[in-house]
């Protein structure tokens, strides 16, 4: 079993990790700290981003390989992670480092997370619809309040845009140019997709979340209530590779750098 460690502490792209790799002869050493490496303790392997003179690239370190310590964390969502500090530890090269491969990793796990939360937040929708069907005050439905409409409008828009733009980064990670447009542009609009879904994801998902929380009132923050499970884990994907604001400047150094055509 191998899990994945893409993520360092403090305002860090993880398409360019810190933690570094040093060619020791025919072996690598790796040096730095991982943060919230998930579901570590059933793991074999950890597969770990690091910076190389040629670049970023991919390594498999063994759970227990010199130079390895863990620190347990927990996450906003109450699953088991924990810190991993790497010690000139060895690692095995999966690929070669610079050839882009650490940077595909990260879109594909954004489109990843973005598939999870659209799930997450269309589930507490569902939960606040049905509840505001149900809880009654004045003699009405919760739901046939206009204000209550407004919030549960805003909600279903940010989950559509969260839909629409996740199948768009769907389709263009399947396209062998990840061009929709059929025109040989490279890989750079699949690259812009995945943002724009991660964007949303993030933004979106924090956002339907958040509202659906308030409009459960006092029943949201009882954890007898699964609703407070979709605030917690749309919260943890939101900060995950970055928040909303890491993933706009990424799509505009994109879309400024020209690699991107409309």
């Amino acid at each position: 079993r191998v899990t994945l460690a893409l993520e360092e502490f403090g305002p860090a792209d993880p398409r360019t990790p810190r933690t570094t790799a040093v060619a020791d002869g025919p072996h690598w050493r790796l040096t730095g700290t991982k943060a919230v490496v998930p579901a570590p303790s059933g793991a074999r392997h950890v597969l770990v981003t690091a910076t190389t003179e040629a670049g970023p690239g991919l390594f498999l370190v063994a759970r227990d390989a010199p130079g390895v310590s863990w620190e347990h964390a927990e996450t906003t969502s109450h699953d088991l992670s924990a810190h991993l500090t790497l010690d000139g530890t060895p690692g095995d090269p999966v690929g070669t480092p610079g050839d882009g491969g650490v940077a595909r990793l990260v879109r594909d796990a954004s489109v990843a997370l973005a598939a999870v939360q659209l799930g997450v937040a269309e589930g507490a929708l569902r939960h606040a619809a049905d509840h505001l069907r149900e809880r009654h005050q004045f003699g009405r439905p919760l739901a046939t309040f206009q204000a209550v409409q407004h919030q549960l409008a805003d909600c279903y828009i940010d989950v559509e845009a969260m839909r629409v733009t996740l199948w768009q980064a769907v389709d263009a990670l399947t396209e062998p140019s990840g061009d929709l447009s059929g025109a040989p542009a490279g890989p750079a609009p699949a690259d812009r997709a995945a943002l724009v879904a991660k964007w949303w994801a993030t933004e979106g998902g924090l956002n339907t979340v958040h509202r659906v929380q308030h409009l459960h009132g006092g029943i949201g923050v009882d954890t007898d209530y699964p609703v407070h499970r979709h605030f917690l884990w749309g919260k943890q994907i939101s900060t995950t590779l970055g928040g909303a604001g890491a993933d706009l400047e990424r799509l505009g150094a994109l879309l400024t750098s020209g690699a991107v055509t409309s």
